[in-house]
């Protein structure tokens, strides 16, 4: 599951390019996480600066995945995460919380990101699913359903607190159900909310697909699988592990083998359906695309049950993705994928050098406590002896972003305040990073994601 919705849409070129390797690694399903990048006919308000797919070059997708025996699964999100949407004037009456929220993590939001789970919602989804699935030979779709932040906080507050705020949203997640069906799909549904009450999961309809997420090396995988297996799901949910690239310029590595690794042991063993792995953009997909090259080897080899060897990545990498370059690719990105381990992880998913370019001084501040001039100065080291010469460019984008990252915190350490880049390190950097955004992926989505990193080397 490849995200498209966070700024970074790809190429239909490079998209093929990457089924290509897909289909050599033996996947079977393909999903473009889609928020407001389909170019919906009466809503280009919603998609007009983000470079969507139309609905010819998804029947061209659909084809080409066909011929390469993959599946192409429509991927919609119909509840939560709906800001792209919600934010427009047209549609903030759809809002749980039309006029913004207070979200846990993020702070005050302007604007609403979750669907008031009514009527009126449904019969907005069920145009969008009007549009969207005649353009698609799979009989299967995925509705979203994760994160509904603020449910219960707005237009379903009453009903929340005479109901629970669970039992409101699985009877917004069935009316989902049942317009999936009435288009003649069966749905997959993202599982997080519905497992914060198992005793709910049997109430689900069995012809529905969970998908179990977790993103971290200890996701609790096991203990979830077992309680929709239990609940009559067996051969029919998913595990979905995640890349370990996002938040990061050059993929966590360490902790994607082991989320993988653990996802599939536990789908095995509780008798998961197949293995998803998601590949996400969150905080407007800075990583370089290399950085998912390592990840959808390994979950292709724990997905068909293979050992996974770090040891034969580099040259897997240079196989499938560089046939016809210089070797040395699938080496380098790999080395780029151990950087992340050398430091402290803040948050999931989350790596230490992402979250230090873009936090605020105050919270590199914060930050710097948790450790030391020593392990950031070794990290410039084993950046410095990455060889990229000669090779994809993007791996040197990746090493870059980490290398001023490092830098800026050690500025932090020998002046007491972050102070700004060198102007022309700065727009050096911007400009590579313009310049190689348009490669592989389309124009729309490269101005905010280019005028965050313009904010974080700017300070």
């Amino acid at each position: 599951m490849l995200d498209i919705s966070r700024n970074r849409v790809p190429t239909t070129a490079w998209l093929k390019t990457l089924i290509d390797a897909l289909a050599l690694l033996r996947y079977n399903e393909l999903q473009l996480y889609t928020e407001h990048t389909f170019a919906y006919q009466d809503h280009a308000t919603v998609w007009q600066h983000a470079s969507p797919m139309t609905a010819e070059e998804i029947c061209e997708i659909d084809r080409y995945c066909t011929e390469r025996g993959i599946e192409l699964v429509p991927n919609q999100n119909s509840f939560g995460h709906m800001e792209r949407w919600l934010r427009h004037e047209d549609y903030k009456h759809l809002a749980e919380c039309p006029d913004g929220f207070e979200h846990p993590i993020a702070g005050w939001r302007t604007f609403g990101g979750t669907l008031a789970p009514t009527a009126e919602s449904a019969t907005f989804v069920d145009t969008l699913y009007t549009e969207l699935l005649p353009h698609f030979t799979s009989r299967s779709l995925h509705i979203g359903g994760d994160e509904p932040w603020e449910l219960g906080q707005g237009q379903s507050k009453q009903r929340v607190a005479r109901e629970g705020k669970h039992a409101v949203y699985l009877e917004f997640l069935n009316r989902l159900f049942a317009l999936a069906e009435q288009h003649d799909h069966q749905a997959q549904f993202w599982a997080d909310i519905i497992l914060e009450r198992p005793d709910l999961v049997p109430a689900l309809p069995k012809h529905v697909t969970p998908v179990i997420w977790g993103y971290d090396a200890d996701s609790p995988f096991d203990a979830h699988c077992r309680i929709v297996a239990d609940a009559g799901f067996r051969q029919h949910f998913y595990v979905a592990p995640g890349a370990g690239n996002w938040n990061s310029f050059g993929g966590r590595l360490d902790v994607a083998r082991a989320n993988i690794e653990r996802a599939a042991q536990a789908g095995l063993t509780h008798g998961a359906r197949g293995l998803l792995l998601t590949a996400w953009g969150d905080n407007g997909h800075h990583q370089p695309w290399p950085t998912l090259f390592p990840s959808l080897i390994l979950a292709a080899q724990a997905a068909w049950g293979c050992p996974l060897s770090t040891a034969q990545l580099p040259a897997q990498i240079d196989t499938l993705f560089y046939p016809n370059a210089a070797k040395g690719h699938g080496a380098a990105i790999c080395a780029l994928g151990e950087i992340d381990a050398l430091l402290p992880q803040p948050a999931p998913p989350s790596s230490f050098l992402h979250t230090a370019l873009f936090a605020t001084d105050a919270e590199l501040a914060e930050l710097w406590h948790t450790t030391n001039p020593e392990a950031l100065q070794k990290v410039i080291e084993a950046l410095d002896h990455i060889k990229t010469e000669g090779l994809d460019p993007e791996i040197e984008l990746g090493v870059a972003l980490n290398r001023t990252a490092a830098q800026r915190c050690l500025r932090l350490h020998a002046e007491g305040a972050s102070g700004p880049f060198v102007a022309e390190q700065r727009d050096q950097l911007l400009e590579r990073f313009a310049r190689l955004w348009k490669t592989r992926s389309r124009s729309g989505g490269l101005s905010e994601s280019l005028d965050r990193l313009r904010t974080a080397v700017g300070r």
